[in-house]
C-alpha cells in the first residue's frame, strides 16, 4: 500500500503522537508499504529505510498567539497553524499517488478531503486527543474511517462526531523497551545515596502532567527522590515549587531524554509517578516503562486505566490527590516483594502493545478502507 501519515508537528517536536508516526511509518516500511511521512519543515531526523520524509514551511502558532483575539483561542490558532502548512503542502498530498492519507488531528481535515476528491486516496483520521473546533463535525462527516488511541478517546470522539472509531492502541518497540540491568552511574550521577528510593516521571512540563502533585506528593516522602524526564513551560515554576517544598536536593530535573535513553532510567527507578489530569488519552510512557519492568502509579484518568494492570503491573490513584499518590508509593516501597511482583508481570503485560501486533491491526484497518473503495 501506498500510504502519507500527514501531520505538522512530526517533523517539529517530539511527544507521544510524533513518536507514534515515526514508529508507525518504519513498522509499515518493513512490510513493504511505500510510506511517506508529511510535515513541517524542523529538525532533521533519520526516519529509516524506506520511509520518505517531506517538509513545508508553515507559520507557527506563536504568531498568531501574539494576536490579542487569538491569545487565548488554543484550537484556533492550531488550525490556523496546520492550514498554513496546508497551503504549501497540498500539492504533494495531491499528487503524490497515495491510496490511504493518514491523519493524527482533526485540523488536517479540510486539506485530506480535498486531497481525497483530486486523487482518489482514502482518508483515516487518528485520534489522540480532543482536537476539536468549529466546523470539525461537518468535515468529519465525509471522512472514510476513523481510529483511536483509547477506548477513552473512543469514546470522547463518538460523542463529538457520533461515530465510534476502531481503537487501535499506539506501539512501542519491545526490543527497545525491555528489562535490564539497572545503571549503578546514574545514580551515582543524580548525587543518590544507594539505598534510596527512586521515582521516576517521564513526560512534556505543561500543567495538565500533574507534576504539582508529584512534588506534593514527594514532601511526603522523606529520602526519597524524584528524577523528571522532560521539558517544557512549567519547569521554571515547577522547579521554583521544589525548592519552596524544601524538595530541591531530593528533585532532579534531566531536561528532555531522547527516547533511546529512557531505558536506562525506566531500569533505574524504583517506581513510575504518572500524574496526568486532563489531555492523556494514552500514555505512551507508562507502557513503555512497564516494558522495561518498571512498576507505575498513575491517577485515574483519560487511558491510564487501559494501559496498566491494577493491582498486578501498578497502582492507580485520583487524580490531583498528593495523599493518595504518596500513600501509594509508600506502600509499595515497604513492599518489595509486591514491587517485585509487578516489576515480573509488567513486560508481558506490555507485550499487547508491541509494535507487531499494532502495524497488524493498523493494516487490517487499510485494507478495509481500499476495499470500501
Amino acid at each position: 500500500m501506498r500510504v502519507a501519515l500527514y501531520n505538522l508537528t512530526t517533523t517539529t517536536r517530539f511527544g507521544g503522537v510524533e513518536s507514534f508516526v515515526w514508529d508507525l511509518a518504519r513498522a509499515l516500511a518493513a512490510r513493504n508499504h511505500t510510506v511517506t511521512i508529511i510535515g513541517g519543515i524542523g529538525p532533521r531526523r533519520e526516519a529509516g529505510p524506506g520511509v520518505r520524509v517531506l517538509t513545508f514551511p508553515f507559520v507557527p502558532r506563536t504568531f498568531f498567539q501574539r494576536l490579542p483575539l487569538l491569545r487565548r483561542a488554543y484550537a484556533e490558532v492550531k488550525l490556523l497553524e496546520r492550514l498554513t502548512l496546508a497551503v504549501a503542502a497540498l500539492p504533494a498530498l495531491s499528487r503524490g499517488d497515495y491510496e490511504i492519507i493518514h491523519l493524527q488531528k482533526p485540523y488536517d481535515l479540510g486539506p485530506a478531503l480535498i486531497a481525497r476528491r483530486l486523487s482518489g486516496a482514502r482518508v483515516l483520521l487518528g485520534c489522540h486527543g480532543e482536537d476539536f473546533y468549529r466546523g470539525d463535525r461537518y468535515l468529519a462527516r465525509q471522512i472514510d474511517g476513523a481510529v483511536a488511541c483509547s477506548h477513552f478517546n473512543a469514546a470522547t470522539v463518538a460523542r463529538r462526531y457520533g461515530q465510534w472509531p476502531q481503537v487501535i492502541f499506539n506501539g512501542i518497540d519491545t526490543d527497545h523497551f525491555c528489562p535490564g540491568a539497572a545503571d549503578p552511574a546514574l545514580r551515582r550521577t543524580l548525587g543518590l545515596p544507594a539505598d534510596a528510593p527512586l521515582l521516576l516521571f517521564v513526560g512534556r512540563l505543561q500543567p495538565w502532567k500533574g507534576v504539582t502533585t508529584a512534588l506534593h506528593a514527594l514532601a511526603l516522602l522523606p529520602a526519597t527522590h524524584l528524577a523528571i524526564a522532560g521539558d517544557g513551560e512549567e519547569r521554571t515554576r515547577l522547579e521554583a515549587l521544589a525548592a519552596t517544598l524544601g524538595l530541591a536536593a531530593r528533585t532532579h530535573f534531566l531536561g528532555a531524554v531522547e527516547r533511546r535513553e529512557l531505558p536506562r532510567y525506566y531500569r533505574s527507578a524504583d517506581l513510575l509517578v504518572a500524574t496526568s489530569h486532563a489531555s492523556e488519552t494514552f500514555g505512551i510512557g507508562l507502557v513503555e516503562a512497564q516494558a522495561c519492568g518498571l512498576p507505575v502509579v498513575a491517577s485515574r484518568f483519560g487511558g491510564f486505566p487501559e494501559v496498566v494492570a491494577e493491582g498486578r503491573t501498578g497502582l492507580l490513584v485520583p487524580p490531583r490527590d498528593p495523599t493518595a499518590l504518596a500513600e501509594a508509593v509508600r506502600a509499595l516501597l515497604a513492599d518489595p516483594a509486591r514491587r517485585a511482583a509487578f516489576a515480573a508481570a509488567a513486560p508481558a503485560w506490555a507485550a499487547q502493545f508491541a509494535w507487531p501486533a499494532v502495524t497488524d491491526r493498523v493494516e487490517a484497518v487499510y485494507r478495509d478502507l481500499l476495499r470500501q473503495a
